[in-house]
Order: C-alpha cells, then structure tokens, then sequence
C-alpha cells in the first residue's frame, strides 16, 4: 500500500488517475517548513501524468505535481538537498499517526505526523520533455 492510501484527502489523486498505485517515486523541488501545525509541504512531480487530467491545466502540460502536506510533525530530519532531489516516499501507520520517509541519493526526509494531505495539484509543460520529444510522463 503506497503513501496516497494514507492521506486524508485520497480523491484529489483517484479522481485524476485510474489507479493510484505506484506514485511513490518523487522528484521534489521545495520542502517547505511552517510553524502552525507544525507543518512540513513537499512540492514534488508525481511519476506519470493522469489519465483524467484537469480540464483547468493546459492541453499540452506533461508532467503534474503536488503540494503533500505532513501535518502535526515531529521528530523532523532533513539530510541532503541537490538540483535533483528524486526518491522514494514510503509512509507507515503508526499507533498514532504516521512515519514518513522520502530517500534519494541527494535527500533524505523523515519524520512523523499526524496526518497526511493534498493540498495542490497542478500541471505544466516540462519543455526539457517537450524537446527531446517524448510525450506525456504516463
């Protein structure tokens, strides 16, 4: 069971995909740190690109990426951070909450938390796809 099993708001991923299995590989491009909550957002390109896109997102977009929200955390740990910061994101239940694990080669990103939500999904046209010729990211 991969991490979009365990959010709060699992439908602002199925409503877009038919399945939401293997969408633990991230490339993240922000972490982000706020005080209320505490909250920690990673900002991160899924691996492939919906099934049911967005009628809202541009009809050439080929890559979608997501606000994931880790609300209530604690024992924050943050390892590494490079121009490209892919990995695996792996979530567990815990008895209360859960523990949460991004691991690349350039970062590492663990914790724990109360829960776990969406709070963005956005689409746009990676050109460095677009010129090499490849099509959407599916």
């Amino acid at each position: 069971m991969g991490w979009p099993h365990c959010l709060m708001n699992p439908e602002a991923l199925s409503r877009l995909f038919n399945s939401i299995e293997e969408l633990d590989s991230l490339n993240v491009f922000e972490v982000s740190l706020k005080r209320d909550g505490p909250v920690v957002a990673l900002r991160a390109d899924l691996p492939r690109f919906p099934e049911h896109p967005s009628r809202r997102w541009p009809p050439e977009a080929n890559r979608v990426q997501v606000w994931i929200e880790f609300i209530g955390v604690e024992a924050l740990s943050l390892t590494g951070f490079d121009k490209d910061n892919s990995g695996n994101l792996e979530v567990a239940p815990m008895q209360a909450g859960y523990s949460f694990m991004l691991r690349g080669p350039a970062i590492v990103l663990s914790g724990q938390c109360e829960c776990i939500r969406i709070a963005g999904v956005s689409a746009y046209i990676d050109e460095e796809t677009v010129n090499n010729g490849m099509e959407r990211t599916r």
